[in-house]
This record gives structure tokens, C-alpha cells and sequence, in this order.
């Protein structure tokens, strides 16, 4: 499971000031799913859990959508 903590120190490695690159920052950004099918972010939104003494207390909810323009196979990993 990610939290929200390690989220940002992930994100902060790509696009951070000191280690980051402008090719990171204007890079598109999807989620893949486990049958490889990938997938656009749409939003991202902090949501409040309703269930009474859950152990989190928020969530952190990616809304995703269908690709709009299909990308290529990848080359390699970064």
C-alpha cells in the first residue's frame, strides 16, 4: 500500500528542483494496470473516509480515463 508521504517523495525524485528535469515535468502521466492496458490521469483528489475509526482517516483517490491519443510501446524504463 502507498500513502500520501511516499507518493510525493517519488514524485519529487522525477520533478523536484535539484534532481528533477524539465523532461520529467512535461512528461504525460497514466496509470497501468496489471493486464498492461494504460490509462490517463484525469484527477486526483483528496477524499474523506465515511466509515467510523478507520484506520485512515483520508484517501488519496486517482480518477483515470480511457487514453485519448494511443501511445507507442515504450523503449525503455528511466
Amino acid at each position: 500500500m502507498l500513502k500520501g508521504r511516499d507518493l510525493i517523495m517519488v514524485f519529487d525524485r522525477f520533478v523536484g528542483p535539484k534532481q528533477g528535469s524539465s523532461v520529467a515535468q512535461d512528461a504525460r502521466v497514466q496509470v497501468r494496470t496489471p493486464d498492461g492496458k494504460h490509462y490517463d490521469v484525469q484527477e486526483i483528489n483528496l477524499v474523506e473516509n465515511k466509515i467510523l475509526g478507520a484506520r485512515e482517516t483520508h484517501r488519496i483517490v486517482i480518477s483515470t480515463h480511457e487514453e485519448i491519443a494511443k501511445m507507442g510501446s515504450p523503449i525503455k524504463l528511466l
